[in-house]
């Protein structure tokens, strides 16, 4: 059922996106972050360093913005946008039942297909770099685009957590692992059967290198990809 969802919504954007896609396709990054990283210093330290060489088109920071975007277009503010990212353990059944007795599993696939427009318009216009909400696969049809993954070693995770939160090691844990299971939950409710080997062109361990480091690993590879 989900699968036929992204289908049909996919379909639709794409289909009033047509004329834009043939004129607008990128260049777009995206950002995917395991629960523990973090991509918020990279990603502006990035946009100023491509900045620095482009006057023309400057890039764009887009995170939170989304939400704001997509709430403005459905006449509703952006906390109640936020519940579609919440952890959603429905069965099929429970999504049957839902579709004919409740307005509110209208109103959540509405909201989850306007976030896809903003999202994939966004990319499609270009110089964007794009955080979260699974950007990398509604933008994976985007021709000049580089999908990055941001992660490091599960221990090296716990102790960011616990440093930055200042929570036990117990709670960093479940902090970590409903997070994940949260933005997973989400992936899936836009493609249920989206591949982990392919949604990321390049995955980076934090743990490894410094924040210019991954800067100029980026930056390279998107010479490489002729998208700089």
């Amino acid at each position: 059922m989900e699968d036929l969802l992204y289908k049909y919504m996919s379909k639709r954007y794409n289909d009033a996106n047509q004329q834009l896609i043939g004129e607008l396709n990128g260049p777009v990054l995206t950002f995917s972050r395991a629960a523990g990283c973090s991509t918020g210093s990279v990603v502006n330290e990035l946009m100023q360093k491509l900045n620095e060489n482009n006057k023309d088109k400057l890039w764009e920071v887009i995170s939170k913005e989304i939400l704001h975007r997509s709430a403005e277009q459905l006449n509703m503010q952006p906390n109640k946008l936020k519940k579609i990212f919440e952890p959603k353990n429905r069965s099929l059944f429970d999504e049957v039942v839902q579709a004919f007795i409740s307005g509110d599993y209208h109103l959540e696939k509405r909201m989850i297909k306007t976030v896809m427009n903003v999202i994939h318009n966004s990319g499609v216009i270009g110089h964007a770099i794009i955080i979260g909400r699974a950007a990398n696969i509604i933008c994976s049809d985007i021709p000049k685009a580089l999908h990055i993954k941001i992660d490091a070693p599960l221990n090296w995770k716990i102790d960011q957590v616990i440093k930055n939160k200042n929570i036990s090691k117990e709670e960093a844990i479940n902090f970590i692992n409903q997070t994940d299971k949260n933005r997973e939950n989400f992936r899936k409710a836009i493609k249920s059967d989206y591949d982990q080997t392919t949604c990321w062109d390049l995955t980076i361990n934090q743990a490894a290198f410094s924040q210019s480091e991954i800067i100029n690993i980026i930056t390279t590879t998107m010479k490489l990809k002729n998208l700089i």
